[in-house]
């Protein structure tokens, strides 16, 4: 596992307070990810994309926040953005488990992977911290997918609490890379955009970085999620018993 200071080091690497998308350096054109056409489809509407997850909610006052700023990037350069991501979906992935554009390819999968998170629930009760403080960084270019929300541990302590409750989840599926605790604003248009917007875009964002907050993420409302879209997602149950 990271220590703390090399999480830091490592997202500090690219999460940065000045977006730019390169493109003043002779490109004329941003062209996202192929892999956003898993998500989105070609009327930039959000598509079939099935799988599971584990996930905390958000407080209604930080989706209502994180809603602003969506509103503010739709505002500026809404060509640079797909379909609307729905504030109700807004949340920090603690853990990604499975997913497919195919129901049929993922479908077993899913099946084991509930029964697996089922026998994790004792594990989640017996961790010592109930709530874990996070800050925001910054809002930046996520894999030339989307548009996301940096978070960080606010101290060492926080940062072994979020670590002891990911690893959890490692038996369930373990991935091949390390966790980059964020949130999703806006998936980008699936056929990019120019120069011009990406300007207006990326002044849009650096002026929203002058901002950060803090916020809690509380364990009893950490989440075994199934969806069917970007835009849809459904509580399978909760992760841990209320006290």
């Amino acid at each position: 596992m990271e220590t703390y200071q090399e999480f830091l080091d490592r997202i500090n690497s690219f999460e940065k307070k000045e977006l730019s998308y390169g493109l003043d350096c002779g490109n004329e054109y941003f062209m996202g990810n192929p892999s956003i056409s898993f998500k989105v489809d070609k009327n930039n509407t959000f598509r079939n994309f099935y799988g599971d997850t584990i996930v905390f909610a958000l407080e209604d006052v930080i989706k209502e926040k994180l809603a602003e700023y969506v509103e503010l990037l739709y505002q500026a350069a809404p060509e640079c953005f797909c379909e609307k991501l729905a504030p109700n979906t807004f949340h920090v992935t603690l853990h990604d488990l499975s997913n497919s554009p195919a129901l049929q390819d993922v479908a077993e999968e899913l099946f084991k992977n509930e029964l697996r998170v089922i026998e994790k629930t004792g594990e989640i009760q017996k961790c010592t911290k109930a709530k874990i403080r996070m800050k925001s960084k910054y809002i930046f270019n996520m894999v030339n997918t989307s548009l996301v929300l940096g978070l960080y541990p606010a101290d060492e302590d926080e940062y072994r609490g979020l670590m002891e409750l990911y690893h959890i989840f490692d038996n369930v599926r373990e991935l091949s890379y390390p966790l980059t605790p964020h949130i999703t604003l806006a998936y980008y248009n699936i056929n990019g955009f120019d120069l011009q917007a990406a300007g207006i875009l990326e002044n849009t964002v650096n002026r929203l970085n002058n901002n950060e907050f803090e916020l809690e993420l509380n364990v009893n409302h950490l989440y075994y999620q199934k969806f069917t879209s970007m835009n849809d997602y459904i509580d399978i149950f909760p992760l841990r018993t209320r006290t």
